[in-house]
C-alpha cells in the first residue's frame, strides 16, 4: 500500500504563515469595524462616531438593514426598530455584517474583473 500524501492545496489554510495581505486586509477591516462599533455602543453613541460608523460600513450595513432587519421586524410585528435603545449588540453586529457584505462585494467585483480579463485574453489568442 502506498502512503497517502497531503497535497499543499488541501492543507493550505492549516499551515502557519499562509495568510497573505489579500486575506489580512479584509479580516482586519471587519475586525476593526466590529471593535469600533462595540466601543461606540459602550460609549453611548457619541454623535461624531455614529456618522463615522455609518460612513465606514455604508453600502453593506444599509443592504443588511433593508434586506434582513426591516423584513424580520415586519414579520415579527416588532415596531422598536426606530426607537432608541440604551444598549444593544444589534448595532455592532449590523456594522460587522455590513463590513462583511462590503468585503464580499469587492471580492465579487475582483473575481468578475479577473474572469473578464481571462476571457478577453483567451478570445484574442484564438
Amino acid at each position: 500500500m502506498s502512503k497517502p500524501t497531503d497535497s499543499p492545496e488541501a492543507r493550505s489554510w492549516s499551515r502557519p504563515g499562509i495568510w497573505s495581505t489579500a486575506r489580512r486586509i479584509p479580516v482586519g477591516y471587519i475586525g476593526l469595524v466590529l471593535a469600533v462599533a462595540l466601543v461606540n455602543e459602550i460609549a453611548g453613541h457619541p454623535s461624531a462616531l455614529d456618522a463615522t460608523m455609518t460612513l465606514v460600513a455604508f453600502p453593506g450595513d444599509t443592504v443588511v438593514l433593508v434586506t434582513l432587519i426591516y423584513p424580520l421586524a415586519i414579520l415579527v410585528g416588532d415596531d422598536t426598530v426606530d426607537e432608541e435603545v440604551t444598549f444593544s449588540l444589534l448595532t455592532p453586529l449590523l456594522h460587522g455584517a455590513g463590513a462583511l457584505v462590503n468585503v464580499l462585494v469587492v471580492w465579487g467585483v475582483i473575481a468578475f474583473a479577473r474572469h473578464f480579463r481571462n476571457e478577453a485574453r483567451s478570445s484574442r489568442s484564438r
